[in-house]
């Protein structure tokens, strides 16, 4: 018997099987470091204090430019695991002096406020728009940049990019002969919130459009603010760049007129639904004397017709009538806004698919 060619061949046979092991281990003896998406950041664990410092770009080919930031922002802080709190700077706040103080962790901000403040940045969604880090956080820019380039190359990146350049003037669609498949990036929220009040959601929608035209950043004379121009509360108004907590307060207003208006005898419907909608542009105050005085000439106050019909009543002669509590109220701006909710509300009925 020839043993030589024999021990040849189970040596061969166990070299192989090291070499399969060893293919097999190789990954958890030197990991190859994780590119795409998912790479690291390196702000693990903390909390990155973010400036929004570009304003959303409704009805442009850009899209919201600010809400999707915010949400590659939320992508990447769920990759890295680490918590963002986004603010929104106050006027004559300088951003590029705050984050060099460090004030600000990141910034996302237009490339051409950066000056000549040596700061990392990176190109971001929206043209002209940069990522900015704090100083301190420099050796995190590689990372960072590596990630948003990898993302941006993704499937998941064209849909949230569609979902944020998808806001279209609702009249200029119906002229053209538009169909649209979705109102805004935030639909399933809106619906959500519609259930709840018991609406037609193209309806909600409809008023969210004429107060905000979806813009996270959008900013009223008397200090509204977000997607549904909420007065906020001392301290609230970085909590309401959050589209789901600018909307849970826009609902919880809502259905606390909802319940008020009720309560004056008002039954669910259009009535309802056009009260309410005119107590959230003039306040419920206003609308309220409107019902106090339709009642006072003999009409139906709970009726929105009735309504309408004395609003020039109440901007003439609102001194002479002790039942108005408030004072003289032209009501124009109040019906303009009404029927401009209504016809976009319409329009969504025809163009939507």
């Amino acid at each position: 018997m020839e043993v030589r060619p024999h021990i040849e061949k189970v040596i061969a046979t166990v070299l192989l099987s090291l070499l399969l092991i060893a293919c097999i281990l190789l990954p958890v003896w030197c990991p190859v470091p994780r590119l795409g998406p998912a790479e690291p950041v390196s702000f693990s664990g903390d909390t990155v204090v973010c400036a929004i410092a570009v304003d959303d770009r409704p009805l442009t080919p850009e899209g919201l430019v600010a809400g999707l930031n915010i949400e590659l922002i939320r992508r990447c802080a769920a990759a890295d695991s680490f918590d963002v709190r986004f603010v929104r700077p106050l006027p004559g706040d300088r951003v590029r002096d705050s984050l060099a103080a460090g004030r600000y962790d990141l910034a996302v901000m237009p490339a051409d406020s950066l000056g000549e403040l040596e700061v990392e940045s990176m190109e971001a969604a929206g043209d002209g728009v940069v990522w900015a880090l704090a100083p301190l956080h420099g050796s995190k820019a590689d990372s960072l940049e590596r990630w948003l380039a990898r993302f941006m190359e993704t499937e998941d990146y064209i849909s949230e990019e569609e979902r944020f350049t998808c806001v279209r003037n609702p009249r200029r669609a119906f002229e053209n002969g538009r169909r649209i498949y979705r109102i805004s990036p935030y639909d399933v929220t809106v619906r959500a919130a519609a259930r709840e009040l018991q609406w037609d959601w193209r309806l909600l929608a409809a008023l969210i459009y004429t107060e905000s035209k979806y813009s996270l950043t959008a900013e009223s004379r008397r200090g509204a603010f977000g997607l549904m121009q909420i007065v906020p509360e001392e301290g609230e108004r970085d909590a309401l760049l959050d589209p789901l907590n600018n909307l849970e307060h826009g609902k919880a207003h809502i259905k606390r007129l909802q319940r008020l208006f009720r309560n004056r005898g008002v039954e669910p419907g259009e009535d309802l639904e056009h009260i309410v909608i005119a107590a959230y542009n003039a306040g419920e105050g206003r609308v309220t004397d409107l019902m106090t005085l339709a009642e006072h000439v003999g009409l139906d106050p709970t009726s929105w017709e009735s309504i309408r019909e004395v609003i020039p009543m109440l901007a003439e002669h609102a001194d002479s009538i002790e039942t108005v509590a408030r004072g003289s109220f032209r009501g124009d701006e109040t019906l303009a806004y009404v029927d401009s909710v209504f016809t976009f509300y319409n329009l969504y009925k025809e163009i939507l698919r």
